[in-house]
């Protein structure tokens, strides 16, 4: 037999057994019982919100946003006039922060899990539960400083209605901080599954890496960023894999979830907000915490 035909033959064996593991993979998936969901207010639960901080809220940006927040929308403010208002604040990462500074802190979410992990979190913040799309849910000019950070801003199908109730919300000279992207260049990897967490691996990758994989104890995380360029519809694909059926929430092998996104240029999303009535003072970007393509957005009234 020539050398030609042998390594024939051996790829022809890869190839094989690449097909049955792939197979073998698939029935898996398909044999296991799996539930799908895609209402925030189910997925948004007691376990999502457990792991929440470790997925979405490294130390290292929640500490630059601050270093950031206190330099331009804080310091020169009297504690006693701050009221801070956290739009959509989920487990209230920075709720403690603002406590420990002194000043007045309500954060507001629509998932009851959430903030029940807020509470345990940071249990001398205030909490509510509230629709931010509702403009009756605060007084008009009752805050200071209003937030939307995270992702938060993408979630909803026209963020002017949120920027409306936020510059309604928000006193004369107060702020308005939002954590804004460039939806086609930022670095979808959460930290946990990136091999180089000091700068985005997507900087020596070919094509942009959309999927996380990070492992649990009881079960392997899978995060998965859909968006076609310059489109602005967009989806983030969640599955948790568990590793025993007979100790996961009822029985399963596969929880999914879907989070639809709505996310227009950086540039609209501004001047979205804008529309509103908010000047924008500055735009910190945060490279230095790892973050490329990605700011908080500081808006004035």
């Amino acid at each position: 037999m020539e050398w030609l035909d042998i390594l024939q033959l051996a790829l022809l064996v890869i190839l094989l057994y690449a097909v049955a593991i792939w197979s073998s993979g698939r029935e898996d998936f398909e044999a296991g019982e799996s539930i799908m969901l895609e209402d925030p207010e189910k997925y948004n639960d007691a376990l999502y919100a457990s792991v929440y901080k470790a997925l979405w809220h490294p130390d290292k940006v929640l500490d630059y946003e601050r270093v950031s927040m206190q330099d331009i929308a804080l310091a020169e403010k009297a504690k006693t006039d701050i009221k801070v208002l956290d739009l959509c604040c989920g487990i209230g990462s920075h709720a403690c922060w603002f406590k420990q500074m002194g000043v007045d802190y309500t954060g507001v979410d629509i998932s009851p899990a959430m903030l029940d992990q807020a509470r345990k979190d940071c249990p001398s913040a205030k909490f509510q539960k509230g629709d931010v799309t509702q403009a009756a849910l605060f007084p008009p000019k009752s805050q200071s400083h209003t937030l939307l950070l995270g992702f938060a801003a993408y979630t909803f199908p026209n963020v002017k209605v949120v920027s409306d109730n936020a510059y309604m919300w928000t006193q004369p000279g107060g702020v308005f901080i939002v954590h804004l992207v460039e939806p086609d260049k930022f670095d979808p990897l959460l930290e946990l599954a990136s091999p180089f967490a000091a700068f985005s691996v997507q900087k020596y990758s070919y094509d942009r890496q959309m999927k996380s994989e990070i492992f649990f104890n009881d079960f392997k995380y899978t995060g998965t960023f859909h968006k076609k360029k310059n489109e602005e519809d967009a989806s983030y694909d969640e599955v948790f894999t568990y590793f025993n059926t007979e100790t996961s929430p009822k029985n399963i092998k596969y929880r999914e979830q879907k989070q639809r996104l709505t996310m227009p240029s950086l540039e609209s999303m501004i001047d979205t907000i804008k529309s509103s009535g908010f000047r924008m003072q500055e735009k910190v970007h945060l490279i230095s915490a790892g973050k490329e393509y990605q700011y908080l957005v500081y808006f004035t009234k």
